[in-house]
């Protein structure tokens, strides 16, 4: 920077010597050159006759018809001798520090010395030593929300809630995912994309993903399969799914198996999985995962069962287990009976149940 400005001061000084030489001559002949311009008929002509006349470029005579009377005065003309010294002691000044770096180098620490002394207050704001904190690529994921549908087959994806939009009661609706013959959606729900999506699997695992690691897709497509997602077990499959905001110490994990066996677990255990999963439970031989719902601890639970046998109890009857461990028998099965379904249940709502032939009816 100190070199730019030095070429660009040097070159704006040889400029203004240039014109001031012009002036000297001018004035030095000062009789000669009124005369030459009262004798031109035009300002051109009288230009080109100084040019002619004096040797002159074509700046310095024009500077020479510019110049104003009061310049023509005794005073005036020492200040146009003494300003072409001053011009001439500060091109030379200018080339000796261009020519060499040690001055170039001195001129830069006195620089920094001035602006040191006049713009070296103290600190306003105060520096703290603080760790590293670690960035993360989806820190530059914009926070929206998403419209996340899985298929009963297996199929997950979502898609920006600005695709849809509200319709009245006539509207037919718009297209929300595509399923192949014999499938359909099975679960549809809103998250945003730094939410956390839980998939318990029927084995007793939990797999945990982050809602923009699922596939994005356009409202016709199918998705893309679970399974190419988790790194689910043989023979492993997800049996229930829960959209987490956070992770919260005041909210429970409810899990029911096919057996009647239930279990009570912290959310905060599921916050730190392993890409092949974490034990939600210990699942007996022959047993397996049907249900999972999130809980405040203060909530009712309902368990019904393939020969249309249900139970409803408080969720406190139920102590927080560890991840390992196995549950608490939640409802007694008849012989050849399992449980099909679980409810979490909320004061002022009405439980709808659908048999396998298409019959039902709500209970408050």
């Amino acid at each position: 920077m100190v070199t730019r400005r030095c070429h660009f001061d040097l070159k704006k000084a040889e400029a203004r010597a240039h014109i001031l030489e012009g002036l000297k001559i001018a004035l030095e002949h000062l009789d000669e050159v009124i005369a030459l311009i009262r004798r031109s008929r035009e300002p051109a002509d009288a230009k080109q006759g100084l040019m002619r006349r004096f040797r002159l470029s074509e700046e310095q005579a024009q500077a020479i018809l510019d110049m104003r009377l009061q310049r023509l005065t005794s005073l005036e003309r020492g200040k146009v001798v003494q300003e072409y010294e001053e011009v001439q002691r500060e091109i030379a000044e200018l080339r000796a520090i261009l020519a060499d770096e040690r001055r170039v180098l001195t001129l830069i620490v006195q620089e920094l010395g001035e602006i040191k002394e006049a713009y070296g207050d103290d600190r306003r704001t105060e520096i703290i030593e603080e760790a590293a904190t670690e960035f993360r690529p989806e820190d530059l994921i914009v926070e929206e929300e998403m419209v996340v549908t899985i298929s009963h087959a297996g199929y997950i994806k979502r898609n920006p809630i600005s695709l849809y939009r509200a319709q009245r009661r006539g509207g037919r609706g718009v297209q929300g995912a595509g399923t192949r013959e014999e499938d359909f959606v099975e679960h549809l729900f809103i998250a945003f994309t730094h939410s956390y999506i839980l998939f318990f699997t029927d084995a007793g695992r939990v797999y945990w993903l982050k809602v923009h690691e699922l596939p994005q897709a356009g409202r016709a497509a199918r998705g893309k399969a679970i399974v190419n997602l988790l790194n689910l077990g043989q023979d492993e499959k997800v049996a229930a799914i829960l959209p987490i905001r956070s992770f919260d110490d005041a909210r429970y994990v409810m899990m029911a198996t096919k057996n009647g066996v239930v279990k009570k677990t912290e959310l905060t255990a599921f916050s730190n999985p392993r890409s092949g999963g974490i034990i939600a439970l210990t699942i007996e031989e022959g047993d397996r995962v049907i249900a999972v719902g999130l809980t405040d601890g203060e909530q009712d639970v309902f368990l019904g069962t393939r020969e249309g046998v249900a139970v409803r109890f408080k969720e406190d009857q139920v102590r927080p287990m560890g991840r390992a461990a196995v549950g608490v028998k939640g409802i007694t099965l008849e012989e050849g009976d399992e449980v099909v379904g679980m409810e979490i249940v909320r004061n002022g709502t009405t439980i709808l149940t659908v048999g396998a032939n298409g019959t039902g009816g709500g209970r408050d």
